[in-house]
């Protein structure tokens, strides 16, 4: 089995970001910038904070996630895989910590400036909680994408998880609810954070079974 030292992990790093996160980062990030005009982002009490925040916010967690093996998806492209030293499963785990660290700063820079702008709420859980949601998100997707090798469907299947969370289709005692915060209920978020793990675990070991 081959060693894979910090060297070649760190240069995964470098390679990938403007391989797969790079453009991904810029539309996340005028997505980001068009809340404030969209819906405002001042003056909020904790349950309108929660409503933006899990609402709005979270969907940058598709932008970010779904596509993390889009590059990889041309017939080409894979049979140069195949010769590799490197596995793509490692490759798609790097990518993601990627995205993870990504989502944090964004998440986190987008709740300092609500509460500079006289939001009221409890900032670390609520960030906490828009990251998992973001996750879940962004998961669902990703998980899709790698099993049907299409990032189409994986975009599709996050925003229909989205849409059926926004018109009530999933209720909002569903362990799968994605805008709890709001109620004051935390609980969903740990099952979601569960269910990310879970997806994410089959995605990676599916990808390392896989023979292209």
């Amino acid at each position: 089995m081959q060693r894979i030292s910090m060297a070649n992990v760190l240069d995964i790093f470098k390679t990938n970001f403007g391989l797969s996160l790079q453009n991904n980062l810029l539309l996340a990030i005028c997505y980001l910038l068009l809340i404030p005009i969209i819906r405002g982002t001042a003056n909020l009490d904790a349950v309108r904070s929660a409503e933006c925040l899990e609402q709005s916010v979270t969907l940058v967690g598709i932008f970010l996630i779904v596509p993390l093996n889009a590059p990889e998806q041309s017939k080409a492209i894979q049979e140069i895989i195949g010769t590799k030293k490197l596995p793509q499963w490692l490759i798609l785990f790097v990518r993601l910590i990627m995205a993870l660290v990504t989502l944090i700063i964004l998440t986190s820079i987008f709740a300092g400036i609500m509460k500079e702008n006289n939001c009221t709420f409890p900032v670390i859980p609520y960030v906490t909680g828009t990251i998992i949601s973001e996750l879940a998100l962004g998961s669902v997707g990703f998980f899709i994408s790698v099993l049907s090798n299409s990032v189409i469907a994986g975009y599709l299947t996050s925003m229909g998880y989205f849409l059926f969370n926004f018109l009530g289709d999933i209720s909002s005692k569903s362990i799968f609810y994605l805008f709890s915060m709001g109620m004051g209920n935390y609980m969903e978020k740990l099952w979601l954070f569960l269910l990310c793990i879970l997806l994410i675990t089959i995605a990676l070991i599916y990808e390392k079974r896989k023979k292209f």
